[in-house]
């Protein structure tokens, strides 16, 4: 799993937000759209009109995306998906 938090600098929610998924562990690569114009850019094409825009992707595709610091949405699509694929095996018919 991969996550993406496309953020400002002076967004208190972006702020709020980081914090939360640093204090349950879940590891994110942050984008600040007004310090880079390639992420703004990013942002725009990916449907994004407000901070924290956050998009998860799974082997490189885009399979959920999060508008705004909703801690409910944020629980259910990357916390509580990161536990349930921890300790689980696949395994393959031969």
């Amino acid at each position: 799993m991969e996550v993406i938090v496309y953020s400002t600098k002076n967004c208190i929610y972006c702020k709020k937000q980081k914090e939360f998924l640093t204090e349950k562990g879940i590891e994110f690569e942050e984008r600040d759209i007004h310090e880079n114009e390639e992420y703004f850019r990013e942002f725009k094409a990916l449907g994004g009109y407000g901070t924290p825009f956050t998009i998860k992707k799974e082997n490189g595709i885009i399979v959920s995306k999060i508008m705004g610091f909703n801690r409910e949405k944020l629980l259910d699509e990357l916390i509580n998906d990161a536990k349930s694929k921890k300790g689980t095996h696949r395994t393959e018919k031969l």
